[in-house]
Parts: C-alpha cells; sequence; structure tokens
C-alpha cells in the first residue's frame, strides 16, 4: 500500500498479529493495491499454524481475512474496526499452501462500511468472509 498517503493508518498497525513490522510473532503480510479498491496479499503457513494435523487453524484463517479487509479501508484512508465477522470455510487449507487474500469493499453508509474477501489457494476459493466495519472516530 502507498504508505505516502496512508503512513500515518499503517503505522496504527506496526505491532498487529498479522501485519505488522514491529511484531517479531507477526505473519508478516503485505497488502497491496489491486483493481483500484481492492488489496492483495499472499502468505504461506506452516506448522506452527495448524489447527488439526496438517491443516491451517480456522482462527488464523480469519484473523488473515480480516485484517486483508481492515487494509482495504485503510487503502481509502479510512480508518475502522471490525464490528462483525462472518467466516464461511469451503475448504480445509493445508498447512504448507500459498495462500491468497483478497478484499473489497461492497458498501459505504456514513460511518458503517461492508467488506467482503476470500482466500484462494492454487485457484481454488477456500473460504469467504463478510464484515461489517465501524470507523473508530480517530481517523490519521
Amino acid at each position: 500500500m502507498d504508505g505516502k498517503k496512508n503512513g500515518n493508518l499503517l503505522e496504527s498497525h506496526e505491532h498487529c498479529v498479522v501485519c505488522g513490522r514491529n511484531n517479531p510473532f507477526s505473519l508478516g503480510l503485505q497488502f497491496q493495491p489491486v483493481d483500484g479498491e481492492a488489496v492483495e496479499g499472499f502468505f504461506t503457513g506452516g506448522p506452527h499454524l495448524q489447527g488439526y494435523e496438517g491443516i491451517l487453524h480456522g482462527g488464523v484463517i480469519s484473523a488473515v481475512l480480516d485484517s486483508a479487509m481492515a487494509h482495504c479501508l485503510l487503502l481509502q484512508n479510512i480508518k475502522a474496526v471490525t464490528a462483525d465477522l462472518r467466516v464461511r470455510f469451503l475448504h480445509s487449507i493445508p498447512c504448507s499452501s500459498k495462500v491468497t487474500i483478497r478484499a473489497w469493499l461492497t458498501c459505504a453508509v456514513s460511518t458503517l462500511y461492508e467488506v467482503k474477501a476470500e482466500a484462494w489457494v492454487d485457484g481454488k476459493r477456500m473460504a469467504r468472509a463478510k464484515a461489517k466495519f465501524m470507523e473508530n472516530g480517530e481517523v490519521g
């Protein structure tokens, strides 16, 4: 994402467990703008992120989808928090998979935003999410 436009907002995520650059336990995901208002990022799991043997933990997948949706809003200079998150797991994701995460804004009304995200592996949609975010009142 463009650090010049959103630098102060991105700094608010420096310690995030998913994308934080100053968190030694972070997954280190970086989200890039695609198709104007969407974002996309990639990560490869590992045994340290598994739930059942060989399968990525659902909480990790949920957190990554949530983070992508937050970054979609940050791209538009909107700092908001998750108010409602719904995740649908379509298939188990093997731990060693390279996962593509994509998120996009679907609706904005005043300070309430609806955002969707998907997780893909080898061209197959593995999980999808829909969330409502509320601006927390302190934008940059």
